[in-house]
Formats: structure tokens, sequence, C-alpha cells
């Protein structure tokens, strides 16, 4: 039966590029003498509308003109074989990869580049000076700052006077792509080919450079302005390693080690304060001061290293015994940066906080210790009969030597110090500060029976959960499941399985634990059928649900100091944080093969995420609720998503011509329902005609990540000869997209803020292309 998955519908655009599948590192044929030598090329000729937006090519180029998407060299003489294949030549998403091997040595490589194109033509005030540093015009900073400081009150900054002031400047911002490339290699030798045991090598580099996005934050004085510049990417990674392992009759033993370094070449990303330009103590809103630049840091350099061993026995009746183990060691030592990069501050003792000697400590010395254990056991002792069991650790332990931090300027970045005073909660100074580990212990179990074609599956699971430095420090996951699989040799396959699981927390909160550690019920669900009553016809049925409920959420409570007010009452209906979430799939597809020169298939899917969070605040405490609270922000968020495809193949002439077609569209229309209380701070008169009562003047958003593509691709195919085929071809793409976070070209949307708004939005493509294999 064959079927067209989602992803394929996402991702069938890279036919516009190849128009040929992606090689497998598949086995050579088998050669006919003793010597063997194969190979392929394609050539395309390719037109196409130029195209804006990036989203066109986010992670592919397609190339105008004349192009090599394939190639293959493959060979064999005298037990000495190796393999070559090529995509994209020449492009910035080639790839190369394949195999040699010569008697006792072999080597797999695979080198692979790939584009990220974020955003075409964004634009941004600033230009990069050198890696990682934005700056502006210092003449221009100094008057935007001179033309704020002297317009006050300071309310009287509003939009149309910024808009006003900043026009010009705006008007000739620079322009830029947001783009990154990822180049990975990776090679892997084989010293012991076709002896008992085997020791190999491997050596994986991959570098990324460009731009990782568009990046930035705020930037604290007089105005405060969060500004937008390309975050420059230029790390490396490398890993070394070597793996030994011994095959017997009833088993076989392993070992392995593996050396990670990643390194960062920017250690941060510094921009130009537009409203500044030198730096100054800040005082207020109202007195001249902030700094010139503010001082982002980046991912800082780390090592892991891994080692790993384990075995398999085999013992009779089908019975197998596996253990894995494995050991990391993580650690993080890169040089601080200073406090702050503004030299108008100071710490209480008067040393400079722009100085790294004024800083407690020089670099972290982090490290984190994981440890890794999997017992599997498997057997069939009878016919029919299957037991399968698991058991995995998994145990991370923060081994870092922290110290109490007295003070830094974390309380207002780049404006002023503040003391850190600890508390028995936050021991180091600040939370980030605490040492969070976690240690996770899950057994698994499975029994089946085959009753002829059905076979009935049951499982548990149980899971213990502890962890340092949360609200929930412990808690269980427990689960059963059950699942039936019948099967005939020739018209009918059917699954269907439900799966029951339990979260608990243990510990302390007021307002509810976080997502993640909160108490969970989760049910999933699922049935498949495929059916195939003629030989010409399939027909196949999918379903999959998932229902989470996050149960004995408290409800809100006024707060003092951390502790609930004395006389407080719970306000009925007010938990806080995620309440609910679902997930719902649909898919129907069909085949139909009326001949052995024709194919048809086509399918349908539907899907709905559904998800419910709710956020309250109180106000000074009461007796009697509801008069403590303040607000309650309820939101519904859903996406709703319809996916069609189809695909047709004619052998109009067998072995000669041949004709094909795809059309897949995939929409998503995505809703935020939004209610807020009637009596709250957030509630606004003035929205009431606007809107709906009962929202709370909270309006819904209905354009909430809204996107379609469709894609069409019509090719003809002739064979000139047994080596040669020619193909011509059609495509047409279309991608559309709507959020109301993200729309709108405007860089300067509100007050204060910065946007690069580069073109990642919707367009609409046609191609036109001609293509030549070549096989020898």
């Amino acid at each position: 039966m064959k079927r067209i998955t989602l992803v394929t519908v996402l991702l069938a655009c890279g036919f516009l590029a190849a128009g040929t599948p992606l090689f497998a590192q598949t086995a050579a044929p088998e050669p006919s003498s003793n010597n063997w030598f194969t190979g392929k090329a394609t050539l395309l000729l390719l037109g196409r509308d130029d195209v804006e937006s990036s989203k066109f090519e986010e992670y592919r180029v397609v190339p105008k003109g004349v192009s090599m998407p394939v190639f293959t060299l493959q060979g064999s003489q005298d037990g000495k074989d190796f393999a070559l294949f090529g995509q994209n030549v020449s492009q910035k998403d080639q790839r190369y990869f394949g195999y040699a091997s010569a008697g006792w040595f072999g080597v797999t490589y695979d080198y692979n580049q790939i584009p990220h194109n974020m955003g075409n033509n964004g634009r941004t005030l600033f230009a990069e000076t050198s890696p990682g540093v934005w700056n502006m015009d210092a003449t221009a900073r100094k008057a935007l700052g001179d033309a704020v400081d002297a317009t006050l009150p300071a309310t009287a900054r509003t939009y149309p006077f910024y808009a006003n002031l900043l026009a010009p400047t705006i008007a000739a911002a620079n322009s830029l792509d947001i783009s990154g490339l990822r180049q990975r290699g990776d090679v892997k030798f084989d010293l012991t080919q076709g002896l008992p045991f085997d020791v190999s090598f491997s050596y994986m580099r991959e570098v990324k450079t460009g731009f990782r996005g568009a990046s930035g934050g705020d930037i604290l004085g007089v105005v405060t302005s969060a500004v937008d510049v390309g975050e420059t990417m230029n790390e490396v990674t490398t890993d070394y390693g070597v793996r030994g392992a011994y095959n017997f009759k009833a088993g076989n033993v392993y070992a392995a080690f593996n050396r990670n370094i990643y390194n960062d070449r920017v250690d941060a990303l510094v921009i130009d304060n537009p409203f500044r330009a030198t730096d100054l103590a800040y005082v207020s809103t109202s007195v001249p001061g902030g700094p010139a630049q503010a001082r982002f840091s980046t991912s800082p350099d780390n090592e892991a290293s891994r080692i790993a061993f384990g075995g398999m026995l085999k013992f009779a009746g089908q019975t197998r015994l596996i253990a894995d183990m494995a050991f990391n060691t993580w650690t993080q030592d890169a040089a601080f940066l200073p406090y702050t990069i503004n030299s108008a501050i100071f710490s209480p003792s008067g040393a400079p906080a722009n100085s790294v000697s004024t800083l407690q400590q020089k670099s972290l010395a982090g490290k984190y210790e994981t440890t890794s254990v999997m017992l599997t056991f498997s057997s069939r002792p009878v016919r029919g009969l299957g037991i399968r069991a698991r058991y995995r650790l998994y145990d991370q332990q923060n081994k870092t030597n922290m110290w109490v931090i007295t003070g830094d300027v974390s309380g207002s970045p780049d404006r002023s110090w503040s003391v850190v005073t600890p508390t028995p909660d936050v021991p180091f100074g600040h939370a980030t500060a605490n040492p969070y580990s976690n240690k996770t212990s899950r057994f698994e179990g499975q029994v089946s029976y085959d009753f002829g074609d059905l076979t009935v599956e049951g499982g548990v699971r149980a899971a213990n959960l502890e962890r340092t430095s949360r609200e929930a420090t412990s808690g269980d996951e427990n689960a059963w499941s059950l699942a039936a699989i019948y099967r005939t040799s020739d018209w009918l396959s059917f699954r269907a399985f439900y799966d029951d699981a339990e979260r608990t927390a243990e510990g302390h909160t007021i307002y509810g634990f976080q997502a993640d550690e909160a108490e969970r019920e989760t049910t999933k669900a699922g049935v498949n059928v495929e059916i195939t009553p003629l030989p010409t016809f399939g027909f196949g049925f999918s379903y999959f649900r998932r229902n989470d409920d996050y149960t004995n959420r408290p409800d809100r409570i006024a707060v003092s100091n951390g502790a609930p007010v004395p006389g407080a009452l719970p306000i009925p209906g007010t938990p806080s944080g995620l309440l609910e979430a679902s997930y719902d799939t649909y898919t129907v597809d069909v085949a139909f093969t009326p001949n052995e020169r024709a194919e048809i298939s086509a399918y349908y899917t539907y899907e709905k995420n559904a998800s419910t969070n709710q956020w309250s605040t109180t106000t000074a405490a009461t007796a009697t609720p509801p008069l403590s609270l303040n607000n309650l922000l309820n939101y519904k968020g859903s996406d709703r998503g319809d996916t069609f495809g189809a695909t047709a193949k004619f052998d109009i002439v067998p072995e000669k011509w041949t004709f094909s077609f795809t059309a897949q569209s995939q929409k998503i229309d995505g809703l935020m329902d939004i209610t807020a209380n009637e009596t709250g701070s957030f509630y606004n008169p003035g929205r009431t005609t606007l809107i709906p009562a009962g929202q709370g003047g909270a309006a819904d958003i209905l354009d909430y990540d809204d996107t379609k593509l469709t894609t069409i691709v019509a090719d003809l195919a002739y064979a000139v000869a047994k080596a040669w085929t020619l193909s011509v071809g059609y495509a047409y793409e279309e991608y559309s997209h709507a959020d109301a976070f993200s729309d709108g070209t405007s860089i300067f949307p509100q007050s204060v803020l910065f946007f690069m708004k580069g073109n990642d939005g919707g367009y609409k493509v046609n191609l036109a292309y001609a293509k030549l294999n070549y096989r020898f």
C-alpha cells in the first residue's frame, strides 16, 4: 500500500531542485563477473520566476540554468569496493557521501551542507564592523539622544515623537540577508573488516557560519529600546571516537569512547545604543544617562567526554539479554565576560564593573556528570508468546562548585550595580545559580500472544522521578497499555492501541508546578486499518488521539513575601498554567492500479491540536472572594490542519514514454481564543464596542500562525536509449502565511522597538525544467 506522508507534503518542493530522489547508502549490485563499474549523472536545466521571500529557499537551493542534482560512481575489482554519491553539486546545499574498502580496511564518509535562509532584505540601523560588533554613527546617536533628553516630561516621548525623530535614520537603514550555513563532515575508519572483532575510529567536524537569526535585546538608559541585528555565528564542533567490539557465537560485547569539543569563535554580541554615544551614569528617564553600548553573551565553549560499553547474550527460545552503560562528563570553563560594558558603573568598593578584575570568579568551572544504564530482556519461550522487559536509569548531576554571588548588574542591566542577597531558596544569590540535577529510573514490560492472525499485547510502565532545585522534587509516572494487531496475508491489516499514563508531583508550590513537572493524566489511542479487497484497489484509514489533563492545579490566593496572606481564601476557578491539551489526527488514503501501466493514489489528513492556558493575578487579600481577583486571562489555542495529496503515473508506451503527476496542499488555520476578567485591570471600557461582551475586552486572534502550501508537479519522461532518459516538466508552488505577531513590514512598529523584518513571507513561483539522465 503506497501512501504519501505529511513529511512528504512539507518537503515535496525538494523535487523542484533535484527532480530525483535521494540515494541511500545501499550495498553495491551483484556483479556478473569479478569486475564491475557503474554510475549515473543527471543534468537539470531549470527556469523559474524570481522569488523575494527567503521561505522558498529556506533549506535548499533552486538554481536557475544548468545544474547537476545527482551523480553516482560505484566500482569493484578483486575484493576492492568503492562508491561516491553526490547531490546538488557546487551548490550551498551540496552533499557527497560514500564508502571504500580493501581487505581489512574500510572507510565511510559524508560531507553535507545545509543552508538556512531566515529572511531576505532585513533592515538594520547598524553596520557590522567586526564579528558580532554592530555600530551606528556616533554623531547621529548623539543627536538622537540630545533630542530625547530635551523632550520633557518623559510622557511626551510618544510613538509619533519617535517616528518623526527617527524617520531619516530608518530611511537610511542598511539591508541584510539573514542566513546561515552548516557544513558537516563525518568519516569512519574500520580497521578489522572480515575479522571476528571490530576496531573503528571516527571523526566529525561541523562548522556553522553566517547568522543564527535576528537577535539582540533591551538597551536600558533614558530610553529603553529593543533592537534587532543579525546574531553572528562562527562556531566549530569536533568529535573524535574509537569503538571496539567482539562477536562470538553466543552474542557480542563492545566498548566506545568519544570526545566532543565546541568552540564559539564569537564571544559576544555588541550593539551600539541608538540614543547615546558615550557612557554616562544613569539616574532616571528625566536625567541624561545610560550606556553607549550593550553586550549580550553567546554560547560558551564547552567539552564533553563519553564512555560506553555493553553487550548481548543469546539463549534458546529466541531469548536475548542486552546491557548498555554510558558515562558522560560535560565541562564548561570559558572565561566570563565583565559584569557590564558600561564604564560608568562601579561596585560598592569603587571597582569598575566593566573590568574582568572585578569579577568574583574568572570562569564557571562548570561540570555535569551523567550516568545511563539500559537493561533489556526479550524472549519467545513458547510458540506465540512474546515477553519483553526493559529497565533504564538516567542520572544527571551538577558537580559545579558554586559560590555566593554578592552583586552584579542583573537587576538593571547596564544601568546600575545591584547588591545580591541570598535567601534559603536561593542560597547562591540567583535562582539560575542553583545546582539543577535530576534522576529518572524507568521499567517497561510487555507481554504478547498470537491467536492465529490476531496478536494481543499488554504493557506496563513505571518511573520514579527525582529533581533538585525544582518545585516538584519528586514524582512517579505509571502507565498501562493494550494493543491488538490483526493481519491476513492478502486483504486486511488492522492495529489498535490504548495507553493510559499518570504522573504525580511532590513538593512545594503556591501557584502550581511548571508543565514539565506538574501532575498529569495522559491517554493515547489509535487505530490503523488497511484493506485491499481487490488486487487493483487499496484503502487505508488511521486515527490517533492524545489527551493531556493537568490535574490538581491550585486556585490562586493572595500572596505576600512568598506566603499566603492571613485571612485570604483560594479563589475558585483560578488555577494558573497549562490546564489541558489534545491532539487528533485522521488520515484516509486510497491506491488504484487499474493495470500494469497506471498507478493512482490519493490521501487526506485532518489534524486538530488544542490547548488551554490560564493565568490569574490577585489584588490586596480579603476574606471574601472574588474581591481579591484582579486579572484572569484564559487562552484557548487551536490549530486545524487539512492536507491533501494525489499522485499518478502512466506508462504511455512501456519502457519508452512515462507521465507522472503530483499535487499536494496543506492548510493550517490557527486560532487563539482569549477571555479576560471583566473587572480586572486588563479590562478597558473603551473596547466594549469593539470586543464581544463576555471576553473582558480581550480580542481573539484569528490569524494565529495561518499557513498554506501547495505544490503541483507534472513530468513527461522519454527513454531515448538504454542508458539515456530525457524528461521535461512543469511545477508550481504557492506559500502563504498570516500571523498577528510577525505580520507587517515596518521595522519600527512600536515605541521604541526596532525589528529587522526580513522577508520570509508568501510567494508564488512557476518552474519549467528539462532533465537528462545517463546511466552506465
